[in-house]
């Protein structure tokens, strides 16, 4: 079988095939039996007219047009096993020539990204130590202990810090307005998440007293409330208070971690938890800038349809959270002041990098032929089953479709643990000491000054706004 190969841009490729005689000859015949077996006559059983007489009814036509349907997947498949093209797209095939002893075939279809991989070993990146310090110590105990919390109803008034369970109907012109009321509504005054003014207002109100909560909707908010003043008629049903237990060797027991009965204990599990989580983020850290130096040396071209493919599938995926979160597509827009055609772009940026990751780090695997042996997901499923008291075959029946994930999982790490023995990390630089001063000429008894190191306070990192629920809350960004 003659094949010819044209690579186009954007990774088309036109296949020219010559399909042998007799591999054409034998699908016509072939082709023909199969039409025969249709054929009903008067006297002869269906399938077992014969040859002489069924050709009275089946065209030549019929014949060709059976032979190329049953030949163009066999002939498509060997030529690009013969050329070791991977096809993304199915094909569109034309019929360039065609006789009874000759058959040319033409397919034009888009393959999978061609990847040119450049270095990937040898590679590093800095990579800084881990510690632990008190502070961070107290404060990740503290905040143990605030999850820990109970809320307690109270019959006082709100402040902020409580919990509020409340009804709410909002009103713009006098109008109430779709989504803007709910009933037994429990909110966190102080936690941001309503348009600004409203939980404040709350402050002060006792269980079972009403107040009308005047507000003015920020300008970046939906079109149709941006700007505008509203009012919000509330009942306050009930205050909850948060209560943090202290810390004592009896709420370390309700803490309930394992091996863990006393203050002491809790300190040191705390900062061993911290520390290897510390590790494990700046493993992770490093992990991804050797993959992006291994990305960036890499020449890949993607096809442009893939990339709108994906970034149309992404946007889709955005549309539907945000009206899971209450709002329509439109609303969204108008709040971030942004068009759809401009969150399509930027959905098609993101689609492309991670395009690339996956199509270099894919073909990097299959040249160091990084696989998930059957052994190595038995051994995984061995561990699954023994963890939930379970034999290998439920653990198997169980996770199903799953199952491709836990061979995902075990080449990744193998794919890990590759990167970093080919790229050892570099350790970070040490600051330098400043050199020592010499003492003035002549003044042998000058009094020593102490170098003052300036400490720098580490910024703690922006939180991110919670999402918000519309229209009385403020809009997710």
């Amino acid at each position: 079988m003659k094949t010819e190969v044209k690579r186009l841009e954007d990774c088309k490729v036109v296949l020219k095939v010559e399909v042998d005689s007799d591999i054409w000859s034998e699908a016509q015949k072939r082709a023909f039996s199969k039409l025969a077996k249709n054929i009903s006559i008067k006297g002869f059983r269906k399938g077992h007219v014969p040859e002489s007489m069924a050709r009275k009814y089946i065209s030549d036509s019929q014949v060709v047009q059976q032979a190329l349907e049953d030949v163009a997947n066999p002939v498509y498949a060997q030529a690009l096993q013969q050329e070791r093209i991977s096809p993304f797209t199915r094909p569109d095939v034309d019929v360039e020539s065609l006789t009874d002893k000759t058959l040319t075939l033409v397919y034009k279809f888009t393959e999978s990204p061609r990847v040119k991989l450049g270095a990937y070993t040898g590679l590093t990146a800095e990579k800084p130590g881990a510690s632990v310090n008190e502070e961070e110590i107290e404060k990740d105990i503290q905040n143990r202990l605030e999850q820990a919390a109970d809320l307690v109803s109270v019959e006082r008034a709100a402040k902020l810090g409580d919990t509020v369970i409340l009804d709410f109907k909002g009103f713009v012109d006098d109008k109430e307005f779709e989504g803007g009321s709910a009933d037994n509504y429990e909110l966190l005054l102080g936690s941001n998440s309503f348009v600004p003014g409203f939980e404040d207002a709350l402050v002060g109100v006792k269980p079972g007293e009403e107040k009308d909560v005047n507000i003015v909707f920020p300008e970046q908010y939906v079109a149709s409330l941006a700007g505008k003043p509203a009012t919000f008629k509330c009942t306050l049903h009930e205050v909850k208070e948060k209560r943090v237990p202290s810390l004592s060797d009896e709420a370390v027991l309700d803490l309930n971690i394992a091996d863990v009965k006393t203050v002491d204990e809790l300190k040191e599990f705390v900062k061993k938890d911290l520390l290897q989580r510390k590790v494990n983020a700046i493993e992770q850290t490093y992990l991804n800038a050797i993959i992006d130096q291994i990305v960036d040396n890499a020449e890949i071209t993607i096809p442009s349809m893939v990339v709108e493919k994906e970034g149309a599938a992404a946007l889709d995926k955005l549309r539907h959270q945000i009206e899971d979160n209450g709002l329509t597509f439109q609303q969204y827009l108008e709040i971030t002041g942004s068009t759809e055609a401009e969150q399509l772009e930027n959905q098609k940026k993101e689609a492309e990098r991670n395009l690339r990751h996956y199509f270099v780090i894919e073909t990097l695997m299959a040249k160091e032929k990084i696989e998930a042996t059957q052994e190595e997901i038995d051994l995984e499923l061995a561990r699954i089953g023994d963890q939930y008291h379970m034999d290998v075959e439920a653990v198997r029946k169980a996770l199903g479709d799953n199952l491709e994930s836990i061979r995902s999982q075990i080449r990744n790490n193998k794919l890990t643990r590759f990167l970093l023995e080919k790229n050892p990390a570099k350790a970070a630089p040490k600051a330098e000491k400043p050199a020592a001063k010499k003492a003035p000429a002549k003044k042998p008894e000058a009094p020593k000054e102490e170098a003052k190191e300036e400490k720098k306070e580490a910024k703690p990192a922006a939180k991110k706004p919670a999402a918000k629920k519309a229209p009385a809350k403020k809009a997710a960004e």
